[in-house]
């Protein structure tokens, strides 16, 4: 696999390389029951998009979706962080292939975490149209000068989903305040989270999982993006 991908292999959750990728999804609010009882709280359906070519010019094969290990921690991230019980957004109450596309419903921790809650209301208003997939490729084949594709995965072994573009696009964040999608108090509960969050890692330098600097940097960032939209 390292001479198939050299510059692409990444360290997933589970530490095995593997890759990532987006996928431009359809939104909607659950009108079926999972399982016995109705969905609880905030959940939305997540429709990832049928097998289109991706940035890399690659299409990944939906009957190919390895689900088993994925489904044993099904957590929704916040692009793909692991260091931090923060950037666990939600968890996925179903994962499953229907007409060949990859389908979930994502149960969103909104009474718990404030980033939670700042994610949905960007999905539920359409402000945020993607997640990432983390993924081991295990069987592949590559596209010839009469296919469109460079690379088709035909069967892979999915272990992470995350959100993206949180915190990374402020314009957002400001978009969905402006519509009503957020509310301002929504956004001063994630700025106290990220303060008592950036404290706690600077008074606790040799905890066990102290914040990455990147981490660091990005809720730095985030702060400062809040603090513009709390006091324009």
């Amino acid at each position: 696999m390292t001479t198939d991908f050299p510059d692409r292999l990444l360290t997933l959750s589970d530490g095995r390389p593997g890759l990532r990728t987006s996928l431009p999804i359809e939104i909607r609010i659950p009108s079926d029951p999972v399982g016995p009882l109705p969905p609880p709280g905030a959940c939305l359906d997540f429709i990832s998009s049928d097998e289109t070519l991706d940035r890399y010019n690659e299409i990944i094969s939906a009957s190919g979706w390895n689900l088993t290990n994925y489904q044993r921690n099904p957590v929704f991230q916040n692009a793909h962080q692991q260091g931090d019980i923060i950037h666990t957004l939600g968890r996925a109450l179903t994962t499953e292939i229907h007409a060949g596309k990859l389908v979930q419903c994502i149960q969103f921790a909104t009474d718990i975490n404030p980033m939670a809650k700042i994610a949905y209301g960007l999905y539920k208003g359409k402000f945020l149209n993607a997640v990432s997939v983390g993924f081991v490729p295990v069987r592949w084949e590559k596209g010839t000068d009469k296919t469109t594709y460079r690379r088709k995965f035909l069967e892979q072994e999915l272990l992470e989903v995350s959100a993206v573009s949180i915190p990374a696009n402020p314009n957002a964040l400001a978009l969905a305040y402006k519509s009503g999608s957020l509310e301002k108090s929504d956004l001063r509960d994630l700025a106290d989270l990220i303060r008592h969050t950036l404290e706690r890692s600077a008074d606790f330098q040799s905890a066990v999982s102290p914040i990455s600097n990147r981490q660091g940097h990005e809720l730095f960032r985030l702060a400062r993006d809040l603090k513009k939209l709390l006091h324009p």
